[in-house]
């Protein structure tokens, strides 16, 4: 399998949906050895690959366990990721007269955090199991979870590293869905502003966002480009320079957002044809 190259790689968060009552708890052994192996698998492939933990110090509650895919979704958007992997492990048993065969369940699947795209799903079962003699102790079941978990963890990062390739695209052909917030300009500079956003690289459409405030100082858009991040936002720059707008410009994820610095007047200026 080929490295990812993007120079743009979305930032990547793994979490585990454990709101299932049959489903193995975030503070398990099982669990976090999963987890440790689809982050290994994705930053093998040179993947951005963040900690929850360590994204959060100062702005979330550590160690909740049984958070449901809402709860997961919105500690993301929070710590700026756009592609979050969700994954729940279900301890899958085989029982017959003096032993028990653990065969343990992952499903996962990929989420565009700002957009709520489902990028793809998984649904592995290990092929390989490990008996345990009965009786048995929660801490043997564990364990064999633990050694087998390591395995499917690997298996899984792998699959899904190969999903994030096809979402991904290191020359920047994919589109992606941007949301541009303006702010403190009038109709008129917004026009030009859309004007000039139209023949931008990679561009494909925008739209006004349906769910937004938009008034006469505050509009908001869906832009779907190929572009990355670095090309939009210089683009967006040039934009303002050639436009006359004093303007700073904020980003997140696929999240771009301009405010208009106040006290800056306009002297409205002819458009170019090209930017």
């Amino acid at each position: 399998m080929n490295s990812a190259f993007a120079t743009d790689l979305p930032r990547i968060m793994i979490a585990g949906d454990d709101s299932n009552s049959g489903t193995i708890a975030r503070d398990s052994r099982p669990f976090t050895q999963v987890l440790n192996s689809i982050s290994n698998s994705l930053l093998n492939q040179g993947y951005d690959v963040k900690d929850e933990v360590a994204l959060s110090t100062d702005s979330h509650t550590h160690g909740k366990t049984r958070r449901n895919q809402s709860e997961l979704l919105k500690v993301a958007k929070d710590l700026g990721i756009d592609i979050v992997v969700i994954f729940s492990i279900y301890p899958n048993k085989k029982v017959d007269q003096n032993t028990v065969r653990i065969m343990p369940r992952v499903e996962g699947r990929l989420v565009s955090v700002y957009d709520g795209s489902r990028l793809g799903n998984i649904d592995l079962k290990s092929q390989i199991s490990k008996p345990i003699a009965k009786p048995y102790s929660r801490n043997e079941e564990l364990e064999a979870l633990t050694d087998i978990s390591a395995i499917l963890g690997q298996e899984i990062g792998e699959i899904l590293a190969e999903r994030i390739n096809g979402y991904v695209d290191a020359e920047g052909g994919h589109l992606q869905e941007w949301v541009m917030t303006f702010d403190g300009f009038n109709n008129y500079e917004i026009m030009d502003i859309e004007d000039a956003i139209k023949t931008f690289p990679g561009y494909d459409s925008h739209r006004i966002k349906s769910n937004s405030q938009n008034s006469e100082r505050h509009a908001e858009f869906f832009y779907r480009s190929s572009i990355d991040s670095a090309d939009l936002k210089r683009d967006l720059v040039r934009v303002f320079k050639k436009l006359n707008l004093k303007s700073s410009i904020y980003t997140s994820g696929l999240q771009f957002r301009a405010v208009r610095k106040r006290g800056m007047m306009r002297n409205r200026v002819k458009q170019q044809n090209s930017w």
